[in-house]
């Protein structure tokens, strides 16, 4: 008969582990804000009144697009005057660099999970069974909590990864996942023919 209370231990230990994973990262290592890249200016905020008023335009060479392009930027008016008509103008950068610090900040993420994954499954894997039952839920509780977490570090970062990088991560998971089950599968079937 299933033991409520072992699959009970171990799920909650698997989810509050997986959760320790990732607070401690966001801890240690937060999460980008957009406002540090992306901050407002101030800019007039009512037009004065001016009768037939027409702003000069601003010439932005081909050649200065091109530059801000290549930077993955946009054209912005910085300067305005009086008549709030635009007079200054800069390449602005800032979501292209609050995206790759996204990105850098998602792989690390991941690599971070993953190490506390492997040895959470690894510490399950090898937690000796046989000189205290607890140990087993514990250990399967802690497999499970790394597989989470591995799971979670994966789908959080999967697209700041390189495409070539995607594959080889899921097929090391899946043959990690795999001698797992052979590994704690074929140990459990072993000893299942000793008790007999």
């Amino acid at each position: 008969m299933v033991d409520i209370r072992k699959i009970i231990i171990i799920f909650v230990i698997a989810i509050l582990f997986s959760v320790l994973v990732f607070s401690v990262i966001e801890a240690v290592y937060p999460n980008p804000k957009y406002e540090d890249f992306c901050k407002d200016r101030n800019y007039l905020i009512e037009k004065p009144v001016v009768t037939q008023m027409v702003c000069p335009e601003i010439n932005v060479s081909s050649a200065e697009r091109q530059q801000c392009d290549d930077k993955k930027g946009y054209i912005e008016f910085t300067e305005y005057d009086s008549n709030n008509c635009p007079h200054n103008y800069e390449c602005n950068t800032c979501q292209n660099d609050y995206d790759n610090s996204q990105d850098q900040h998602n792989r690390y993420v991941f690599y971070i999970s993953a190490i506390f994954a492997l040895l959470a499954i690894f510490l399950g894997m090898y937690l000796p069974a046989k000189q205290n039952t607890l140990n087993e839920w514990m250990g399967t509780g802690f497999m499970l909590g790394g597989a989470f977490a591995l799971f979670f570090g994966t789908a959080s970062s999967f697209g700041s990864l390189d495409r070539y990088t995607r594959p080889i991560i899921i097929f090391l998971e899946l043959a990690l996942v795999i001698f797992i089950a052979y590994k704690k599968i074929g140990n459990l079937r072993q000893d299942k023919k000793k008790k007999k």
